[in-house]
């Protein structure tokens, strides 16, 4: 991360923490804040709380926790409902409760855009190593973030996208390479090729492009004519395990039935020169993405 990114992300915290001080009764100190998001979060996950397991659940002395507790319940955040039966006491959030947490993630969401579900929608990874599950979503957090994967961007040239896999992915200290292939896309609807010969757009070469990792890992980042010419939904990014059998080098099934699936069996002959074309280039997104996540 680079440094001069640190106050902004700070500025935005300090005022997610500022608003909750101001609108969230009790929450000033760090146990009345806790308590508010461990209740929040086990109340949007469906979860039966009690006191004492909430008191297990908190870096907190648990005479502090059960006061706060004995506090939110007097200004009508929750109640504590005694279970004679097997000595526990359970908490609920109260309607106000709600309404409060509702505006809590209301607020969040206008300051910080949700990474994970974002990604879900847009990467899918079916890699069963965890350093390597890990880079690709390092990696496409980081091109997303910086435009590329974008459609006025960088997301449909696949010698360039290729390309800075490879170049980011060795920085991060692993082994990668580009390798010349083509794909086809199939779902229920339709069948759609990535660089096969005679489906080339006028203006494109017979050919796509992907980078393989440590000979583990197929990372397919330029997606982009698949949502511009198809289903503008279809995900921004795909890497799947790489396991080369006769002419197939990767395979990833899709929700829905769908499969996409990389091959080998032609390799454009335009593909070094298509490389070697975007080197300069590869250099200068490089730096851009040295100076902004170091």
């Amino acid at each position: 991360m680079q440094i001069e990114r640190v106050p902004s992300l700070l500025q935005d915290v300090a005022e997610i923490r500022n608003w909750t001080v101001q609108h969230i009764p009790l929450s000033g100190s760090m146990v009345g804040y806790d308590l508010f998001l461990k209740i929040g979060n086990d109340y949007f996950r469906d979860t039966t709380l009690t006191l004492s397991e909430l008191c297990k659940g908190l870096p907190h002395d648990e005479t502090e926790v059960r006061r706060h507790v004995a506090a939110m319940a007097q200004a009508g955040l929750l109640e504590e409902i005694a279970d004679s039966a097997s000595a526990t006491v359970r908490i609920l959030p109260t309607p106000r409760f709600v309404e409060l947490l509702k505006q809590y993630h209301a607020k969040f969401e206008s300051v910080f855009i949700p990474r994970k579900d974002l990604r879900e929608r847009q990467l899918l990874s079916d890699v069963h190593d965890q350093r390597l599950h890990h880079l690709v979503e390092t990696m496409y957090d980081h091109f997303h973030d910086l435009g590329w994967l974008h459609l006025h961007n960088y997301g449909a040239v696949c010698f360039l996208m290729a390309s800075l896999v490879k170049r980011v992915a060795t920085a991060y200290g692993f082994k990668a390479r580009i390798e010349i292939c083509h794909a086809q896309v199939v779902t229920r609807e339709f069948d759609f090729f990535l660089g096969s010969p005679g489906y080339a757009s006028p203006g494109q070469i017979e050919g796509h492009a992907v980078c393989i990792v440590d000979d583990a890992v197929l990372v397919d980042f330029a997606l982009s004519s698949v949502r511009r010419t198809l289903r503008r939904e279809f995900y921004w990014g795909l890497a799947a395990e790489y396991a080369p059998r006769d002419e197939v080098i990767g395979h990833i099934a899709l929700p829905n039935d769908g499969t996409v699936t990389w091959k080998t069996d032609w390799q454009t002959p335009d593909g070094p020169a298509e490389i070697a074309k975007y080197a300069e280039l590869v250099e200068e997104l490089f730096r851009q993405f040295v100076a902004r996540f170091g």
